[in-house]
């Protein structure tokens, strides 16, 4: 995840700043990096921009688009649900690390502790 901290920031400055990621991962092919969207918190005028995939390589995507981050974060999705396009392009893993998984879908009713 890329932590901006960006006064004034606006919906619109969030969608430009998330096509410029887009047009920076259509670089050579074997990019382990995907963009997964931003969450925006216009009152405390902060961004963030989620990403799957290694830390070195999610830094050199950001700087490559002009991302305005403060720091790259490691982060761990814990009870998320997979977007759309997520779910249809990567696989799951148990643990729910987001690096491009999303957590694995139990059955209604079921937990990682009732197998």
């Amino acid at each position: 995840m890329a932590e901006c901290l960006l006064p004034g920031v606006s919906r619109a400055t969030a969608e430009a700043l998330g096509r410029r990621v887009r047009r920076a991962l259509t670089g050579p092919p074997g990019s382990q990096v995907s963009f997964l969207g931003s969450l925006l918190m216009p009152q405390d005028e902060v961004l963030l921009c989620l990403f799957a995939g290694p830390e070195a390589e999610v830094r050199a995507v950001s700087e490559r688009a002009g991302v305005p981050f403060e720091r790259i974060l490691t982060c761990v999705a814990i009870g998320w649900r997979a977007g759309r396009d997520a779910a249809a392009n990567e696989p799951s893993r148990a643990d729910g690390a987001y690096r491009g998984q999303g957590p694995r879908h139990l059955p209604r009713g079921k937990d990682e502790n009732s197998r």
